[in-house]
């Protein structure tokens, strides 16, 4: 379970079967709960942008020039932001008994907080970063910059998107004549697996029982926003993607669906909304029926179960059994039983549920019941 709203809850928990809760890092609870009995994993926002980060240099820079934040972030290679997460973590694991430390927001920037936002980033810090790694930064930073343009004005990628059939490998194709984007989303990559070595050496450092798990972007998702599946199965104890069908914020499926939407409708008023949302879902991979056509449907509904099996199985299939599996999904799905059913069904090492609060207290004994607890 992702959160509790306070130590009064903590029996409820233990006697509808949850023995594993997610929490931040707040001190009080955490011993609270390892007193209670629970196996505590402590969630710790990757590169969050604190009162000392609030400044221009912390934030991430897209090829013109402009900073952004996204989810509350800044640039996942200013060394100032990774020390202060790497701070975190070795306080926590050297002064509390836990069972895992879990980074969330351990990327770059995704479509939901706006394709400008993640074409980021290009900082000094990434310049030196790239040249580190044998990265060509201007040519990563140009083809960005080219990749943001056809965005602003859609039509020739539109008309080559339409005659592949809206295929993946139409899309493919027309990033090849982007020189260098393919590196620059490795770049991304390389950046966000180095860190999480890191803090897996601190946590080591000082308990070796402890584990290691982050929550990540579904697989559909992930490669867009520097997570690689087949990477992070080396260096994570859990791997915990995020699918989520439905929800207001970044990394839920819908919402990142319908911003990528927006974002190219509001530059190109040309475009067929239910045309954009059909070509969108299909370069996913996404198939079948239930899906919105529509924006604000798609901000505000469900995407189908059939997206959710579709995410559980490329995971299963990406980690091979090499790291633990478990999916973070919408304790306030309102289909919540059929999607632990599901999640049974499939052969996962476990689900987590994304939150405990006060009103979601009967969902949680539907969600005992569908287990048999």
């Amino acid at each position: 379970m992702f959160g509790i709203p306070n130590l009064n809850y903590a029996d409820f928990l233990l006697e509808n079967g949850f023995q594993n809760i997610v929490v931040g890092y707040e001190p009080g609870l955490i011993k609270g709960l390892i007193d209670k009995g629970f196996n505590v994993h402590v969630a710790i926002g990757a590169f969050r942008l604190d009162k000392e980060f609030q400044a221009p240099q912390f934030l991430a820079e897209d090829p013109y020039g402009r900073r952004h934040v996204w989810f509350g972030s800044g640039c996942p290679n200013n060394p100032e932001i990774r020390r202060r997460t790497l701070s975190q973590v070795s306080e926590i694991v050297e002064k509390y008994d836990v069972n895992s430390v879990l980074l969330d927001g351990i990327r770059f920037a995704s479509m939901g907080s706006g394709i400008e936002a993640f074409a980021t980033c290009f900082c000094e810090n990434c310049r030196s970063k790239a040249a580190e790694y044998g990265f060509r930064f201007e040519e990563m930073k140009k083809s960005a910059k080219q990749m943001l343009d056809a965005f602003y004005d859609f039509k020739k990628v539109w008309e080559a998107f339409q005659a592949y059939r809206s295929s993946p490998a139409g899309i493919l194709d027309i990033a090849a004549g982007l020189s260098t984007l393919l590196d620059w989303l490795r770049f991304r990559e390389r950046s966000v697996t180095e860190f999480i070595v890191e803090v897996r050496n601190i946590i080591r450092s000082y308990n070796k029982k402890a584990g290691l798990g982050a929550y990540v972007f579904t697989p559909s998702l992930a490669f867009l926003v520097g997570q690689n599946y087949q990477e992070l199965w080396r260096y994570l104890d859990f791997v915990k993607p995020m699918v989520y069908r439905k929800g207001r914020g970044v990394a839920c499926l819908n919402f990142e669906l319908a911003k990528i939407a927006e974002d190219l409708l509001r530059w190109n008023p040309w475009l067929v909304e239910s045309e954009l949302l059909e070509a969108i879902y299909r370069f996913f991979g996404f198939s079948g029926e239930g899906y919105p056509l529509s924006i604000n449907r798609l901000f505000e509904d469900c995407l189908p179960l059939s997206s959710l099996s579709m995410e559980f199985l490329a995971s299963k299939r990406l980690l091979t059994g090499r790291s633990e599996l478990h999916p973070i999904v919408m304790l306030d799905d309102p289909q919540i039983e059929e999607v632990v059913k599901l999640a049974v069904e499939t052969g996962l090492d476990g689900l987590d549920f994304f939150a405990f609060r006060e009103e979601e207290k009967n969902r949680i004994l539907r969600v005992s019941e569908a287990l048999g607890k």
